[in-house]
């Protein structure tokens, strides 16, 4: 009896050991399983929608509206890694996410939308194009990201506004221009990149209204109108104004011509100019009025009261 206890205990055992190295194979298979379809759902992630021609293959040009980027930051992620695959410079870019703040991913995308777009129109600006030895355009916006979402994010949120505010040759044209400069070494502005950032839309209703010029002119005097506003001397709280003046020149100036030196607004004496601002619409009704050739808002503006 004893020996067949003891037989039995063993094989009890020898069971129980059996059954442990044939669970954890199988969760070892398993796991390599599951790990390799999960690898292979990744890698066949499909490309989000190009944002600027889901709607509509016909791009408006000049001042426009794009609804801000809804998609989630995973979302986003999948489809970089799917364009990734044929294009190094997103791969590269993609191998130092750890370094962005990841607020940024959608603007990323944005950029790898722009590239993708091609107006079919004579001043089609190809993102793709060289930019440098090492990186077509796209490729040098996208390595600057990490670099300045961290040392000046404000100039990316500046960019997003232009994006979302501006049509497709407009945002190329500026995007490419303005990250021709050190944007991580020019924090200092952050304060006026801010402040710019408030009355993009109203820049652009400003410089790229009237229609398509087939040249970069209208583009030109946007991102420079932009640069102006962006100075170390722009005083912030004057630059946030522009939104209104500007709105009040658009809305009541008819047939009178204003005059409006923004170098003066964006330096005046804070104070006078917002008291002025509340009484700028009667001021430019009454030149209407009068039937008067000019206006000269800037000088009404920052003039101070005797």
């Amino acid at each position: 009896m004893q020996v067949f206890s003891c037989t039995s205990n063993f094989f009890f055992v020898h069971v129980l050991f059996v059954i442990y190295i044939f669970r954890e194979m199988s969760m070892s298979f398993i796991n390599k399983i599951s790990s390799k379809v999960e690898n292979v759902i990744a890698g066949n992630r499909i490309k989000l929608p190009n944002r600027f021609t889901m709607e509509s293959d016909f791009l408006n040009i000049g001042a426009v509206s794009i609804k801000p980027r809804a998609n989630s930051q995973e979302e986003i992620l999948y489809s970089l890694k799917a364009y990734a695959k044929d294009n190094a410079e997103i791969a590269d870019f993609l191998e130092h996410l750890d370094e962005m703040d990841n607020k940024y991913l959608g603007l990323a995308h944005d950029i790898v939308d722009l590239s993708n777009c091609n107006e079919g129109l004579i001043g089609n600006i190809n993102m793709l194009d060289k930019a440098n030895e090492n990186h077509s355009f796209m490729g040098h916006i996208l390595s600057m990201l990490p670099i300045v979402s961290k040392k000046n994010p404000a100039a990316l949120d500046l960019s997003q506004s232009v994006i979302n505010n501006s049509d497709v040759i407009n945002a190329k044209y500026f995007l490419i221009n303005l990250f021709g400069f050190d944007l991580h070494k020019m924090s200092g502005l952050s304060e006026q990149f801010k402040a710019v950032k408030e009355v993009i839309p109203v820049i652009a209703r400003d410089t790229l209204s009237g229609g398509y010029l087939m040249d970069y002119k209208k583009n030109k005097e946007f991102f420079e109108f932009v640069k102006f506003l962006a100075s170390s001397d722009a005083k912030p709280e004057n630059v946030k104004m522009l939104n209104e003046i500007m709105t009040v020149i658009q809305t009541l100036c008819k047939k009178t011509q204003p005059l409006c030196d923004l170098g003066s607004i964006k330096t005046a004496d804070t104070a006078t100019l917002k008291k002025n601002l509340e009484a700028l619409p009667y001021y430019i009704e009454n030149a209407e009025a009068q039937k008067q050739a000019t206006v000269k808002v800037s000088d009404f503006l920052t003039k101070s009261a005797e």
